[in-house]
């Protein structure tokens, strides 16, 4: 199933989490996470909740070290390794993509509740002021000025551009087609979008922006609450690489990892992570590469004998998603 808009996030956590509160007990939850934010957005920057607000967030962790057993991966793959059976309520944490707040915001939480966690880092934009493409059309999208714009996707079209609820159908329709493009269409289409915006994007226009500094990342791979994983270089998706250039983007996204942490690393997951954003190439190329487990982005549970490289994880507070333990529709 293709997720690129809220109803259809929606929809597949409501069919996929069915009897949640029963299949806690002998199920693995994995918890996905972007962003954690401390700041008021401006227009649709953030309005998919992509960056879940602090306060939020806090509560969430709180909760789940009262009432969850909270494991980190390679506590999961041992007690898998084991023939074990899960502890009840055992919950894995997890961020993609590598936001600086991640650092500042959401690491002290944890650390105050001592909840472990994963985080996979896009790591070409560690240290740097790159965006990735989908906050490229939000900013670009949420900033323009003008009333239509026309871009061509598989077909030109125009879209209105008048107020959020127009912008945000706009990006909608951008960002689903482009998660089915090549790298190449992606980056053609996020130069176009700039130049018909008349926006330049750039992380100055929101924090939720900001990436990782390789000294903080560093710090938090110190930590022994802290798993560092990678997830491409410049979050490109798997499927749409192939051959010598699917290895490249493996072998280079790890060397930049284990260059600067002075560490061996051995957990990735697949940017995007749906179905067809993977592929058995890919798995083959990660586990060469000395990966061991490399969950997706599908939502659902996990029993105790699931294929590490087919986990499946939550996304929380994106397109509305709550937080699985509080909600009593599931």
């Amino acid at each position: 199933m293709q997720t690129t808009n809220m109803a259809d996030m929606l929809s597949e956590y409501q069919t996929n989490l069915k009897g949640f509160h029963t299949r806690i007990n002998n199920e693995l939850t994995i918890l996905l996470y972007h962003g954690v934010t401390d700041i008021q957005s401006r227009g649709i920057e953030n309005i998919q909740g992509k960056h879940i607000q602090a306060s939020d967030f806090a509560n969430q962790m709180e909760y789940l070290r009262k009432h969850c057993h909270v494991l980190s991966l390679d506590d999961f793959l041992e007690i898998q390794k084991g023939g074990d059976a899960l502890p009840p309520k055992s919950t894995i944490v997890s961020f993609d993509d590598g936001f600086r707040n991640n650092y500042s915001i959401a690491a002290p939480i944890m650390e105050e509740h001592q909840v472990p966690a994963v985080f996979y880092i896009s790591s070409g934009v560690v240290s740097t002021d790159i965006m990735f493409w989908v906050d490229i059309l939000e900013d670009a999208i949420n900033l323009s000025g003008k009333s239509t714009i026309r871009v061509r996707l598989d077909r030109e079209e125009e879209f209105s551009i008048r107020n959020d609820r127009e912008k945000l159908q706009a990006l909608a329709r951008i960002k689903g087609y482009c998660k089915t493009a090549t790298a190449v269409e992606v980056d053609r289409i996020i130069q176009e979008i700039q130049e018909v915006t008349d926006v330049v994007a750039t992380v100055n226009h929101s924090k939720n922006y900001q990436k990782i500094a390789w000294k903080e990342l560093k710090e938090m791979h110190e930590n022994s609450l802290f798993t560092i994983g990678g997830h491409a270089l410049y979050h490109n998706i798997l499927s749409s690489l192939g051959g010598d250039l699917l290895k490249k983007e493996i072998r280079a996204s790890l060397d930049l990892l284990e260059i600067n942490l002075q560490s061996p690393i051995t957990h990735y997951s697949y940017p995007e992570g749906q179905s067809h954003h993977y592929n058995q190439e890919a798995i083959d190329q990660l586990k060469e590469s000395g990966i061991v487990c490399s969950p997706s982005a599908i939502c659902g549970m996990n029993s105790i004998t699931e294929d590490p490289f087919h986990l499946k994880r939550i996304m929380v507070g994106f397109c509305g998603i709550p937080f699985p333990f509080w909600d009593p529709s599931i």
